[in-house]
């Protein structure tokens, strides 16, 4: 047992003398952060229209949209004129539009989709234009500009 003994103490002392000796452990953190932008997009692929006199339906042409916010986005359609085309001397066609989930409506008033979700491939449909049916209408050249804005949320 002395055996033992004589030589655990010197073991046990070498190993108190060595801890001071020892280095503690150290880590490092580094912070990573970054932002990336939001980026909305809208495009439109248009083609001479003509409208019929007797009213009906018309393809204006393909929107394409798309916006990487995470929260989503608004797709707004409005129109320079409260939805009505107008000539020179002011004579009026109101128009309705669909697009997507905007079906039919007068654009008096913007009409706006919410996206909840980013899109980031380009989503695409077509515009269409719808005038009332009527019988009559005055001759001339009628416009309106209708904009379709793409807004993160």
């Amino acid at each position: 047992m002395r055996a033992v003994s004589g030589f655990i103490r010197p073991a046990f002392l070498a190993l108190v003398l060595a801890l001071p000796a020892m280095k503690p452990a150290m880590a490092l953190n580094i912070a990573v952060k970054g932002v990336v932008e939001s980026n909305c997009f809208v495009s439109v692929s248009t083609d001479d229209t003509s409208l019929s006199t007797d009213g009906g339906s018309v393809t204006l042409g393909d929107l394409g949209e798309r916006c990487n916010e995470s929260a989503g986005y608004t797709v707004v359609l409005s129109s320079n004129n409260g939805g009505a085309l107008v000539d020179a001397r002011g004579n009026k066609i109101p128009y309705t539009i669909s697009y997507d989930q905007v079906d039919g409506r007068p654009l008096s008033e913007p009409q706006v989709i919410n996206r909840l979700d980013p899109q980031t491939e380009l989503r695409t449909g077509s515009i269409l234009l719808s005038l009332p049916r009527q019988t009559v209408r005055q001759g001339g050249f009628f416009s309106d500009t209708v904009t379709i804005t793409v807004r993160a949320r």
